[in-house]
């Protein structure tokens, strides 16, 4: 399946600010269920951009806007293939007869995989390993005893989807994992949290994917789901929100420990007016996309985490920052001068303020019969 999306963030201020400074995670990774065919970046008002890959191997771009400015736009547009049907599964056995990943017990006390993968089995930032999910997990163990690792999987994406309701404005990007448990509510991107904590109280290796829905005319808000490291299939997608496994409709964006590590844009700026937020996502079906692209480079023959590249490329993301920051250094005077009594009047706070976060809470109920 081929799609053409279109992600627009804008930020709006009732007062001037400045110094705006800021990172997006919004170009699809290419992979071995996907291909990202194209990729166009605009922010308004103009900016230099740098591009670099983080620790996980997710595309970052950054910006800053060092003058004055009340309105900021971000507009992603991306055409991606994903290499599978729009209800059929991007990997995994085909049915539970097909099914050859181990017994969940065996699993649970395989040392080379817990070492391997120990950063998707250890608490995070949004998920703590606490009773609540524990008592989740112990629930599900009970129900499906001597089950293998995927058919477990898959009964936790099955029972998150029948326990708790989707609905809007109950949590937030800061919820936590016992949040949502204790009010059976929420959206995407809490339970994507909360099968992450199911699968790794039982040893199973999860991490949050951030992404979106492929055919979906409109919506406020991008997707997220979880992918499961289970032998011998790898990495393998399941949407706790529609409570299946992922398909081609699926188009991953960026992956990580939760949405801590993939927030869609986190930034920074300086005045005194606070920010509103408005979002739009749009996704539009393309012709059906060929199975193999020659030639693409995928994640799995990428090398990631070497260090020493990073310390660099931060170096020079530094360096090209200052050097955006310089050019732009006349327009930043002229912008002082013009509203010099607006900063006198208003003068700068001690500390910047924090760009409000998106959160991942498209819908996609419909999928499952």
């Amino acid at each position: 399946m081929r799609f053409r999306i279109t992600h627009r963030t804008t930020y709006r201020y009732a007062q001037p600010v400045h110094e705006s400074f800021n990172e997006v995670r919004l170009q699809p990774r290419s992979s071995p269920t996907q291909a990202c065919l194209g990729f166009d970046l605009s922010v308004e008002p103009p900016t230099s951009i740098v591009t670099f890959n983080d620790y996980y191997g997710n595309i970052v771009h950054t910006f800053s806007v060092p003058y004055l400015h009340d309105e900021l736009t971000i507009e992603a547009v991306s055409e991606v293939a994903t290499f599978a049907g729009m209800n059929e599964p991007l990997g995994g056995p085909r049915d539970a007869s097909s099914d050859e990943s181990p017994a969940l017990e065996a699993l649970r006390t395989d040392e080379l995989l817990a070492d391997t993968h120990a950063e998707f089995l250890a608490p995070s930032t949004y998920v703590a390993l606490e009773p609540a999910s524990a008592e989740l997990a112990e629930a599900l163990l009970r129900r499906h005893p001597s089950v293998s690792a995927y058919a477990f999987l898959l009964a936790a994406t099955a029972d998150i989807r029948e326990r708790f309701t989707y609905q809007l404005g109950v949590t937030n990007v800061q919820s936590t994992v016992a949040d949502v448990i204790q009010g059976g509510r929420g959206v995407c991107q809490d339970f994507a949290h909360v099968l992450l904590a199911i699968c790794r109280q039982v040893g199973i290796p999860a991490r949050y994917v951030s992404g979106y829905i492929g055919n979906v005319a409109s919506s406020s808000a991008s997707h997220a789901w979880v992918e499961a490291f289970v032998p011998p299939y790898g990495w393998l997608g399941v949407d706790p929100t529609a409570g299946l496994p992922c398909t081609g409709r699926h188009v991953k964006v960026a992956i990580g420990r939760d949405y801590a590590d993939v927030t869609v844009v986190r930034g920074s700026y300086r005045g005194e007016s606070e920010a509103t937020l408005d979002v739009s996502v749009r996704s539009e079906m393309r012709e059906d996309a060929p199975r193999l692209y020659p030639g693409l480079e995928t994640d799995s023959m990428r090398e990631r985490g070497r260090l020493v590249q990073y310390q660099v490329l931060g170096s020079m993301q530094q360096k090209q920052r200052l050097g955006a920051m310089r050019q732009s250094f006349a327009t930043f005077s002229q912008s002082r001068v013009v509203a010099g009594s607006y900063l006198v009047q208003h003068p700068e706070p001690d500390a910047p303020r924090q760009q409000p976060q998106q959160q991942q809470q498209a819908a996609c109920r419909a999928e499952r019969p």
